[in-house]
């Protein structure tokens, strides 16, 4: 059996950690990284007691709040460099990303470099948004898709899962992107390297405590990626197979 480890960036969520840990356990096995940017509400002290009780839980503390694409790039470097890891998946300590759906990210796996847990794949599996935010999403998914070429429909799901044999591609060279946006670079980096990409159905629940960390400046990064990555559509190399899969 492949093995796998779940890499979880967080910044103030003492109020769910706990929670979020015992619904992982419930439904998987795998190794868990929790990345976090040296939370003022004491995240990381209670990580390092969950992993003092969970051998499979490690911490991997950072200096400070730097953004999400930071957090990831570093958590990608240190699994790379480990090799120990067949698979690695993405998802929020939040609780609006479902454990119970990690088995199907995997079972995906077996046919495509990565897979995403998707919200828009029979029509709309979100609870708790406003129909305001609701089509806020829909809308830059939209507009994500038309300008880069990504074939799936839900571009800044950061629920999702890849094979080992992709972090070289994302160790490649430095993301552009440090918020939100680093979600679609990613993406985008995957697919323009030929790899496969597809997607299964989760249900996506909002986050019941804490606060978003979308800031502003992060909102006009996402607004502004897409049109730098214009050009690259009409650069992909040429891969066999499918390049997107509703699995």
């Amino acid at each position: 059996m492949p093995r796998s480890v779940v890499l979880v960036p967080t910044y103030n969520e003492a109020t769910n950690i706990r929670e979020f840990h015992r619904s992982f356990r419930e439904h998987c096995d795998h190794d868990l990284l929790v990345i976090d940017d040296s939370s003022p509400d004491g995240t990381a002290e209670l990580v390092r007691q969950i992993a003092s009780e969970d051998p499979g839980v490690r911490l991997l503390l950072r200096p400070g709040k730097e953004g999400l694409g930071k957090a990831y790039a570093e958590g990608f470097g240190m699994i790379s460099s480990e090799g120990r890891y067949d698979r690695v998946f993405m998802m929020d300590a939040d609780l609006s990303h479902q454990p119970s759906h990690l088995p199907a990210l995997a079972e995906a796996l077996d046919r495509v470099h990565m897979s995403i847990g998707s919200r828009y794949i029979h029509g709309v599996s979100v609870l708790n948004w406003s129909i305001l935010r609701l089509n806020l999403s829909y809308t830059a998914n939209w507009y994500i898709r038309t300008a880069t070429g990504l074939p799936v429909r839900d571009c800044t799901s950061g629920f999702r899962g890849f094979r080992a044999e992709v972090l070289p591609v994302l160790l490649s060279s430095e993301f552009r992107a440090s918020g939100y946006a680093f979600l679609v670079e990613m993406l985008h980096r995957v697919w323009m390297a030929g790899m496969e990409l597809g997607e299964v159905p989760i249900v996506f629940l909002e986050r019941r405590s804490g606060s978003s960390k979308i800031s502003r400046r992060v909102l006009l990064e996402s607004l502004l990626l897409p049109l730098r990555l214009v050009p690259g559509r009409f650069r992909r190399r040429r891969a066999p197979g499918r390049s997107q899969s509703e699995l």
